[in-house]
């Protein structure tokens, strides 16, 4: 896998805390494109990175990259990065709190956690000042060789996006999202980005509680005309009570796409549906991580139910998915 080395700029000190498919993509690429990279990783999965590496296969080219990093089996509370990226799954942010508030010299904690319910306790941990907020532009899945099979989106349809919690992107974030481009990744700065990441819980929600009302088998669901259109209404409920809330969804491009009629909305989502890519990025996601899913429409289901909005869709998707 050829990789883009570092041209200009800084090699930056970064930790990843968290070493599953995402922790491992970004601190892989990272690492081959000339920063420090140190993961905080425990148990087999730490045992694995320090013997082979963290091994990255691209599903599209398949190329195969060993890259080698410094591993940790906890965030040192002394010790200062420029950056950590926290790239636990939501479901295990909260064991991974005492250790992320303990270290209080680093400036700059960058969340990659799909959240609906504007990452407080993350706030809590380590102060509004030192948080920002970031979201994936890939998915894949870990193989039980440990390997990496993965995927970049196209940025045309989703960018590595970063911003902060509130307003325009600052200098530290800029950074880090410039590094993140140079290593292979489409990046987007939002300076609306808690909107934009409920704007795409809001989405991703019903794509996955679409997935397990199916049972995984992507090509049932393909054909399930029922569950295709509950799947289009419940994100336009998700959608409506992030407005009631007066929270315009960003970008507002999703919005636009998800209004198209469904007679025309209905078949396209059913063709992704059945594509290899709906298979990395959604499917191996949602059926690998359940419990961070569930989470998720809880969460998403708590916001819909403070907003004046009919969610009715919404609700029947998610009942369907958990019985």
């Amino acid at each position: 896998m050829r990789l883009p080395v570092l041209e200009e700029g800084r090699a930056m000190r970064i930790c990843v805390f968290g070493a599953g498919v995402i922790g491992s993509l970004y601190a892989g690429r990272l690492a081959s494109a000339g920063h420090d990279l140190t993961v905080v990783a425990r148990g087999a999965r730490s045992a694995r990175i320090e013997s082979d590496g963290i091994v990255l296969v691209d599903e599209v080219s398949g190329e195969r990259a060993a890259v080698r990093v410094e591993t940790a089996p906890r965030l040192d509370p002394e010790r200062s990065w420029d950056v950590v990226l926290v790239a636990v799954r939501k479901d295990q942010l909260a064991a991974a709190l005492p250790e992320l508030a303990a270290n209080r010299v680093t400036p700059l904690f960058v969340s990659m956690i799909n959240s609906a319910d504007g990452s407080r306790s993350l706030v809590e941990a380590v102060g509004e000042a030192r948080l920002s907020l970031g979201f994936p532009g890939a998915g894949g899945a870990r193989r039980e060789d440990g390997t990496v099979l993965y995927r970049i989106v196209s940025g045309a349809v989703q960018k590595t996006t970063f911003g902060e919690l509130r307003g325009a992107p600052g200098p530290a974030v800029r950074e880090l999202a410039s590094a993140v481009g140079k290593a292979g990744f489409p990046v987007a700065l939002s300076g609306r980005m808690d909107a934009w990441q409920k704007t795409h819980v809001a989405m991703v929600s019903p794509l996955a509680n679409a997935v397990y009302a199916r049972s995984g088998d992507l090509e049932a669901l393909s054909r399930d005309r029922e569950i295709i259109g509950l799947t289009i209404d419940a994100v336009r409920d998700g959608f409506a009570a992030l407005r009631s809330l007066g929270i315009e969804p960003e970008p507002r491009s999703l919005e636009r796409v998800f209004s198209a009629p469904k007679g025309l909305l209905a078949p396209a989502l059913a063709a992704l549906f059945r594509t290899r890519w709906a298979d990395t990025v959604i499917a191996r996601h949602a059926l690998s991580a359940r419990a961070e899913m569930r989470l998720l429409s809880e969460e998403l289901l708590s916001l819909a139910d403070s907003s004046t909005a009919e969610v009715g869709s919404l609700r029947r998707l998610s009942e369907l998915a958990a019985g």
